[in-house]
This record gives structure tokens, C-alpha cells and sequence, in this order.
């Protein structure tokens, strides 16, 4: 059977797939980091590894190409070198993009439209007639728009704000548990000392809590929905007019939590009508079986 291999190589994690051609999954292998700015020398060899894996797996001569998607590989700006590198290397056509534009390619099964990633962070993608458009995705500090990182900040926030005005919020008390905390004093130097991800991570309480009926929650919730959907909406006035109307979503923040996702929803179609939006449940090395309408 003929296939071809995907890689989602991320900054913490990679996954690799072969799929038939027709996306059977006929084998999965993974690895460690993978974002080649950061780490050229462990992304490369966990590469390696991953594809060794799934060629043991498989019949080597049937293999296609290999699709690597793989974090960093814009901002290193060596694609090329890294693509001709593993083609000599695994006698195979090997091909590079970045995950994100990887990400795009499975979301839109390799059509036209836009792709919102909230995570950790966020970022809007999209594609038309071969032209690649972004908006946002520019750190927590600058962007990071109606990301968990930023639901996450403006819950903080609003803590604060509540306890200044002589109230409490009903947010503090499951935040201070969250952070390990016996009072906002105190959650604050945890909270300035906290890493990225560790702030990122008290989006979940936010979540838990709208998803239960929490009104404060919700207002923060969908204030932040509203902000990344001005982003997306901001791409898509960029595009040629048909616009493609497809808007692919994915990432922790917009595929977990329902409410938060139904409000990005109401507000884009409040906006543009005629948008089909829809949630991105395959894995991103799937991306590979796409391919083709890329090339």
C-alpha cells in the first residue's frame, strides 16, 4: 500500500504518522522537542527518529514523501537545507513548512480559508490562492490575543481590581488555591515569578468555572472571545474578494472549553453570516495526506 508520512514537530512534543493515502493510520511514532530555532541539533535527530521508527514499521519503497511540520523552521529561516538534508539522509522526498502552516493544511484539508489557534498563545492563519496571510501571534506581552495565557492575565486582573474597589471576587478564592495562595498579596509574587505556561494554566480554572454558570467568568471569557474574533475577522478583510469563507478552529482553549468557543462562534457570525466554522479534530501530521493541493 502506497502512503505517506506527517510530522507535527512542536516545541515540546512531535508526532509523526504514516497514512494511506486516503488517511488510513497505518503506524504513529513520537518524540521530545522539535522547534529547530531553539535546538537545531535535537530537532534534527529527533526527526530522525521518528522517521526511523515509522520506516521500520513500514515498507520503505512505498513511501510517497515525507510532510515535516516543524516549529521554528521560519524564524531559522533553513526549510531548504533541513529538506535536502533528510531527503539525502532517508532517500525519500522530504518536504518543510513551518507546524503552523502544517496546522493550516490539515484544518482546511488543504482548501482556502483561516485557522485560529488559542492555546498557551494564539495566532490566525490563513490561505488564499497560494498566498499565506497571519494576524496577531505576537507573544504575551504584545498579542496573544483570547489566548489562556491572556484569560489567564485579565482573571488576575479582575481579582485585583475587585479586591481595590473593597470587594471580592468570585474568582479569588479558587485562584489563590490554584497558586497555592492565602491571599492576593501574596498571589501576586507567585503569579510574577510564574512562567508562561504556568500562567497559561490557570485559564482551566476560568474555564471550569464559566462552564458552571460563573457570571464574572463568563464576562471574561467572552470578552476575550470577542478580541480574538476582531483578529480573525481582521484576516479575513485582507482577503480578495470572493473571500474564502472557512474558519478552521484549534488549540487547548477553543477545542476544551465549550462556552468559550460558542462565544467566538456567536461573534464571527454575528460579523459575517455566511462563515462555516468548525473544530479541527484530527491530528496535524494528517496534513501530510494534503499535500498535494498545496504543491
Amino acid at each position: 500500500m502506497d502512503y505517506c508520512i506527517g510530522v507535527d514537530s512542536g516545541g515540546t512534543h512531535m508526532i509523526g504518522r504514516a497514512l494511506s493515502l486516503d488517511g488510513q493510520l497505518l503506524a504513529q511514532a513520537e518524540a521530545g522537542p522539535g522547534n529547530i530555532f531553539l535546538n537545531e541539533e535535537e530537532t534534527i535527530q529527533n526527526l530522525t527518529n521518528v522517521l526511523n521508527e515509522l520506516l521500520g514499521q513500514m515498507k520503505k519503497g512505498h513511501c510517497q514523501y515525507v510532510l515535516l511540520g516543524i516549529a521554528g523552521v521560519e524564524t531559522a529561516g533553513n526549510s531548504q537545507v533541513v529538506a535536502e538534508l533528510l531527503t539525502q539522509k532517508f532517500d525519500l522526498p522530504v518536504y518543510v513548512i513551518s507546524d503552523a502552516k502544517l496546522a493550516l493544511l490539515n484544518g482546511l484539508k488543504g482548501e482556502d480559508g483561516s485557522l485560529v489557534i488559542a492555546g498557551t498563545g494564539s495566532v490566525v492563519y490563513g490561505r488564499q490562492e497560494g498566498t499565506f496571510l497571519r494576524f496577531g501571534g505576537w507573544g504575551p506581552l504584545l498579542g496573544d490575543t483570547g489566548s489562556a495565557y491572556k484569560i489567564a492575565e485579565n482573571t488576575m486582573k479582575h481579582c485585583l481590581w475587585m479586591h481595590d474597589l473593597g470587594k471580592t471576587s468570585t474568582l479569588t478564592t479558587s485562584l489563590l488555591k490554584k497558586l497555592g495562595c492565602q491571599s492576593l498579596s501574596e498571589a501576586v509574587s507567585v503569579y510574577n515569578k510564574c512562567g508562561r505556561k504556568e500562567i497559561a494554566s490557570l485559564a482551566v480554572i476560568v474555564g471550569e468555572l464559566g462552564a458552571s454558570g460563573n457570571l464574572e467568568a463568563q464576562e471574561i471569557l467572552t470578552s476575550e472571545a470577542h478580541h480574538l474574533a476582531k483578529e480573525v475577522l481582521g484576516l479575513i478583510g485582507q482577503y480578495q474578494q470572493p473571500a474564502p469563507k472557512k474558519v478552521a478552529l484549534a488549540g487547548s482553549v477553543l477545542l476544551k472549553n465549550k462556552f468559550y468557543q460558542k462565544a467566538l462562534i456567536a461573534c464571527l457570525k454575528k460579523q459575517e453570516a455566511s462563515i462555516e466554522i468548525f473544530p479541527v479534530s484530527t491530528n496535524n501530521a494528517n496534513g501530510a495526506i494534503y499535500w498535494s493541493r498545496w504543491k
